[in-house]
C-alpha cells in the first residue's frame, strides 16, 4: 500500500526574489585568504560561522567555481579577515578582478603560511579540516591555529549597501 503526500510539490523562488530577501539579513562581511602558487588569493564573503570550541573552528561558504576555493584546498589553510568600517573599501575590491587586483594597495603580513590582511579588526588562521560540496558553493571547514582582534567594530552588510555594527 501507498500513500500520496497531501502536500503540494515543493517549489522555489526565482534567484532575483530569493536575493532581495536575503539582503534584509543583517550580516558580517570578511575576506577569505590564502597564499596561492603565484601570490596571495582572497574574496569576500558574507557566509562565515563559528562551528566547534573542541576544536576551535569555523566554516566558510566559498563558490564551488572560485580561484579561492582552488588555493585554499590546495594549500590546506586559509585566514578569515574579518573588515572593520575604516576598510569597508576592501569589500568591494576583493569581490572582483584578478588576485592582483584584489591585493593591490592592501598590506599584509605571512602567518602561519597564509596571507592576513593587516587592516582586519578580527583574524583568524585555519587549517582544512573538511568541505562538503553544496549546490554552488562548497562549505569548507577549518580548525583554527592563530587568532588576533581588536575593539574596531566590523562592516555590516543589510539591504545591500555596508554599514558600522551599532552605526
Amino acid at each position: 500500500m501507498t500513500t500520496e503526500s497531501l502536500l503540494p510539490a515543493p517549489t522555489t523562488v526565482p534567484g532575483d526574489v530569493f536575493r532581495h530577501t536575503m539582503a534584509r539579513l543583517p550580516t558580517g562581511v570578511a575576506v577569505v585568504t590564502t597564499q596561492g602558487a603565484d601570490g596571495p588569493v582572497g574574496c569576500t564573503v558574507n557566509a562565515v560561522m563559528s562551528l566547534s570550541l573542541d576544536p576551535p573552528s569555523l566554516l566558510v561558504s566559498l563558490a564551488g567555481r572560485g580561484r579561492t576555493l582552488d588555493q585554499v584546498l590546495e594549500r590546506g589553510a586559509f585566514a578569515v579577515n574579518v573588515l572593520p568600517w575604516s576598510a569597508r573599501h576592501l569589500v568591494r575590491q576583493f569581490a572582483t578582478g584578478t588576485a592582483a587586483q584584489r591585493f593591490a594597495g592592501v598590506a599584509w603580513r605571512s602567518q602561519h603560511g597564509v596571507p592576513v590582511l593587516t587592516a582586519a579588526s578580527v583574524s583568524a588562521v585555519c587549517e582544512v579540516s573538511d568541505c562538503v560540496p553544496m549546490y554552488d558553493h562548497v562549505l569548507v571547514a577549518g580548525t583554527v591555529t592563530w587568532t588576533h582582534s581588536d575593539d574596531q567594530p566590523p562592516t555590516v552588510l543589510y539591504a545591500g549597501a555596508q554599514h558600522p555594527l551599532g552605526g
